[in-house]
This record gives C-alpha cells, structure tokens and sequence, in this order.
C-alpha cells in the first residue's frame, strides 16, 4: 500500500501545484494548450485523491468513503474538455460533484483526525466556491488556490511519510 501512497502523493503534489499556479491563469475557452494544462492537473489529482484515501482509510467511516466515492466520480468527470450537453455545463456539475465529496471527506478526516490541514483547506475552497455568486472572481480564485493548496500539502505529507495520515496531525509533517 505504500507504493500506491507514494503514487498518490506524488500526483497529489504535481497535481495540487500546478492547481495552485492555474488559479493565476486567465480562462479562456476553447483554448488547446489550457485545456491540455486542465487535463494534466485532473489526472493527477485524480490520483492523488486516490492516494490521499488510502493514506487514511483506515480510518475512515461511512462518511468519509461515502466522500472519497462521490469526491472520485466528480473529478473524473471533468477531466478532459470542458463540455456543454442539452444546457447543461458538465465540468460545473462535476465541480459541485467533487466539492460535495471533498466536503464529506473533510468532516470524516477532521473526526479522525487526520490531515486536519488539508480537510480544513478543502473546506475552505467549498466555502469560497460557494460565495462566488456573491463575492464573484475573488472568491473562485480563492477557492482554486485553497483546492490547490489542500492537494498540495496531502502530497507532500504522503512523500515525506506514507503513513503520515495516519497519525497524530499535529506531527504529520514535522517529525
């Protein structure tokens, strides 16, 4: 299992990162080399929250699987170019999707105490996603870089110890 960690933190690492760095990129549709950019950051995302799973899942509870599943078919969703079918935008579903499963999972993960950063930043994202009817571009930028930031900082816990997730959060990283 600790292969499949390492994987995963590897891909949540790249993943997270380069999430992080597109926040600052203006979209523009229909553009090859962005979506290209997207579809790297989902599979390894895909990835990585395969891998942040499993760095935990022993812990997990009812919850926390229910997430991790419904976290999976969102992301999976919206890898590939953004598409429109009868009205209706597939990667803002599959965002709502992922966030829906994020959110879960984060509840899960903060009870057992495990990763408690990482949840907290994905709620975080949820939160500010959320607010972007209201607080418009701030928020969706905040959201992306909080997204980013939560793959980010899993990756590099799951690199420096596989077991990482497992463990006490406060020493998840600093011993």
């Amino acid at each position: 299992m600790n292969a499949v960690i390492r994987i995963g933190g590897g891909a949540a690492l790249i993943g997270g990162l380069l999430r992080f760095c597109a926040a600052f990129v203006p979209y523009a549709p229909n553009s090859p080399w962005l979506e290209a950019f997207y579809a790297v950051i989902d599979a390894n995302l895909l990835v990585g929250l395969i891998g942040i799973f499993m760095a935990w899942c022993d812990r997990a509870r009812g919850w926390g699987l229910a997430g991790f599943v419904i976290a999976l078919i969102g992301q999976g969703s919206i890898i590939g170019p953004d598409a429109t079918q009868f009205g209706i935008d597939f990667y803002v579903v599959g965002s709502l999707i992922l966030l829906a499963g994020l959110t879960l999972m984060s509840i899960d993960m903060m009870r057992a105490e495990v990763m408690w950063p990482v949840a907290a930043l994905w709620l975080v994202a949820v939160g500010m996603a959320g607010a972007s009817p209201i607080a418009g571009e701030t928020a969706i930028f905040a959201a992306g870089a909080a997204f980013g930031a939560a793959f980010f900082y899993a990756g590099a816990i799951m690199l420096a110890r596989p077991s990482a997730g497992i463990q006490d959060p406060a020493t998840s990283i600093a011993d």
